[in-house]
This record gives C-alpha cells, structure tokens and sequence, in this order.
C-alpha cells in the first residue's frame, strides 16, 4: 500500500529517512525544511528547473542552511521535447477557455523527483501543495503512477498554516520572505497568477499583476503578421525559417505579448467543488494552438475532427486531475500524435491589439475543394444526386408520413 502523509502531525509521528523535497527557495518548502531538520531526517532537495535559465543560488543557500543537499536540474529540453507538444496535439485549453499550465509541469517535475528519489535512495517524495491547488494531485498521482513503492508527503494539505507563523518561524532563523501579495506559477507556457486582489472574481483585475503581455489600450498600432509551418501536428519554422519549438515559444511570447495576445481570466475547478480564481498570460500557446486547430480543420474529416475533439477533451481534462502518467492518459496522448500526422503546412496570422486573425492556411493534405481546381466540378456533374438526397432524407420523410 502507498503510504501518503498529508500533515506535519503525521510527519512527526513518522519522520522519513531520507525526503526528496521538491524545493524552489519559496517560504513553504524552506519552513518544511526547518522542520524536517527539526526531525533529524535526511533531506534531499530538488529543484527542477523548467525554462530558467540559471540555478537560485538563494534556493541552494536556504536548504544547505538546513542541512540539505541541494540538486538542480535543467529538464527544459525535455519539457519541449515531450510535455508541450502533448498540449498542440490536443489543443489543450482548460474547459476549452485558456492554455493549461502547471499541467504540463507538474507530471515533468514528478518524474524528475522520482528519478532523483531513486539515485538517491530516498524513501518518500515531499511537496508543498495544498488543498486548494490542482498541483497536489497532478504531483502525488504522477509520482503514484511512476514509483508507487515511494512514500509521499504533502503535509500542507492537512496543516493549513497561516504565512505569519511560517515567516515569523523562518525569521527566527535568520531569513525573511518579500510580502508578494500574489501566488506566480510560470513556464514558458503560461504564466498563472492568483491569490491577493485576485482571489475573488468580483474584484477588478488588477492590471499591474501582468508581465508577459501588454493591455490592449497600449498594445502597437499596427498589426504584425506571422507564418506558422507544421509537420505532424507540430510547429517547425516561423516565417519559412526552421526553429526549434523552444525558441519559437520564447519568440512568439515577446512577439504576441506585445501585441496584447494571450491573456485570459477564469474559474479553475478543485477537487473539493469549489473554484479557484486565476489569471494567465500564455501568448504563444494561443498562437500555437490556434494555428494548430485551423490546420486541423482544412485537412482531417469531419469524423476524424469531431473524434479527435472528444479524445482532445478528455486528455485535458484526465491530466488536469493528475493522470498524465496513467493509463488512460498515456493511451490518449498516443492516439492523438498519431491522428495528427497528416497535420502538415502553413497557417498565415494577423496579431493586432489582444486578436488573432486567420488570414491564410495551405497543407499538401488539406481536403478544401480549391486544391482539385476544375477537375473536381467536372467529376460532380457526372454524380447522380436524385439516389443521395433520396437517402438523405429517408429518415425524415418516413417519420412525417407516419406522423398523425
């Protein structure tokens, strides 16, 4: 049986040998790390970089502080490479309103945790999350998934500790917090703010929370066209110039950001029926995926389009609540790739003051009737139409003839 400890009691009671913490310098992890020592319990704490460019050096400072070794690592090349086009192919928009986020880091960072946990022979895997953030699952049910022979502690989902008692424990210590009034979650997917003037809906938005993109009001005048080309679902060359998807992504978050694109405010669900309010910034994913639904639409069927949409929603929706690694989740993401290959061409945008403009799409394999030219008129006039409206219509007419 998995063992799961979801409080500081608990963690009292059952000190782990040896914790690998998922730890990125912030006052959550630091106060659990002061406790943890407290414990005398081994701690290995690991940041996993995703779009950063350079290591905190605060983060590697505070956990040695506390006796804990410090790991980095880089995985921004995996997250390109795997978890990022899983969102193109699916179009991956939560409740089909905005570009996911932490849902394509999450599972990435667990799988890391996991691999480290292993090499370092820790026996439990510790985060942060509380109760009121999706990330406890999507991290607990990846790490579940991958290694369910490690323990798992997520003590904040049953200790609800006021941010006083954590920083006046810390400052004890020698070390103090900012008093950032907002929670920022940011890869370079999306960027996900909430918490302070952002926690109530009712509460008008606070333009100075953004970073990535402009307001509307102060966007450029002129618009700025783009070029986006596809091979197998996924973008290859901007401009009919090859780019990596790395440095597309960061290319169109400047490019877009500029022009007021990508921004979005909503509801997210948790898994306790309440709603969480959050905003976010994700200006190339909005590009990217709108490209990708217009290529979509010019080449798939309509079958193969609407079966792909439903697969599409359930994917997003399966690895919102944590089952990126399981079965279902995995099987998903395959069938998706795959009914993406023959996904290839470019698709022609107009960024202008918070829109995106189709202006153009071509693919070798799209099916609009402008590719076959004159032959195709000529091969329907020979088509006899009488027999298909006749089954076309049967249903309807039977239903009317025997209606009273």
């Amino acid at each position: 049986m998995h063992r799961f400890m979801t409080s500081l009691e608990e963690l009292t009671e059952q000190p782990p040998q040896h914790m690998l913490l998922l730890y990125s310098g912030g006052l959550d992890g630091t106060y659990l790390l002061q406790q943890l020592q407290s414990l005398g319990t081994r701690v290995t704490a690991l940041n996993v970089r995703i779009g950063d460019r350079e290591p905190s050096a605060t983060a590697a400072a505070q956990a040695r502080k506390f006796g804990a070794e410090f790991v980095d690592v880089d995985v921004t090349d995996r997250f390109f490479g795997e978890f990022a086009p899983a969102a193109v192919h699916a179009d991956a928009l939560y409740q089909d309103q905005f570009p996911v986020g932490s849902t394509l880091t999450r599972p990435l960072m667990a799988q890391t945790a996991v691999r480290v946990a292993q090499e370092h022979g820790c026996d439990v895997i510790g985060h942060t999350a509380t109760y009121m953030q999706n990330s406890s699952i999507r991290l607990s049910g990846s790490i579940a998934a991958l290694a369910p022979e490690i323990g798992i502690a997520a003590p904040f989902l049953g200790s609800d500790l006021p941010r006083e008692a954590k920083m006046a424990a810390l400052q004890d210590a020698g070390l103090s917090f900012p008093e950032g009034i907002h929670s920022i979650d940011a890869n370079p997917w999306a960027r996900v703010i909430e918490c302070g003037s952002l926690e109530s809906p009712e509460n008008r938005l606070d333009e100075s929370v953004f970073r990535w993109t402009r307001d509307v009001a102060d966007a450029a005048a002129d618009p700025v066209e783009v070029l986006l080309t596809f091979e197998h679902g996924l973008p290859v060359a901007l401009d009919d110039r090859p780019i990596a998807f790395g440095d597309l992504v960061e290319h169109l978050n400047t490019l877009a950001g500029e022009h007021g694109v990508g921004r979005s405010s909503g509801l997210e669900d948790t898994p306790f029926g309440v709603k969480n309010h959050e905003v976010r910034e994700a200006p190339a994913a909005t590009v990217v995926i709108k490209a990708h639904q217009v290529l979509a639409n010019a080449v798939l069927t309509a079958q193969e389009h609407a079966v792909r949409g439903a697969i599409a929603r359930e994917w997003t929706t399966t690895v919102v609540q944590g089952g990126w690694f399981s079965h279902l989740g995995e099987s998903l993401a395959r069938c998706l790739a795959d009914l993406d290959r023959p996904l290839e061409g470019s698709v022609r945008l107009r960024l202008h003051r918070g829109s995106v403009t189709v202006l153009g799409v071509t693919s070798p394999n799209g099916l609009y009737y402008t590719r076959l030219g004159k032959a195709f008129h000529a091969s329907m006039s020979e088509y006899s139409y009488t027999p298909w409206l006749s089954l076309a219509t049967l249903p309807s007419r039977l239903r009317r003839f025997g209606a009273p």
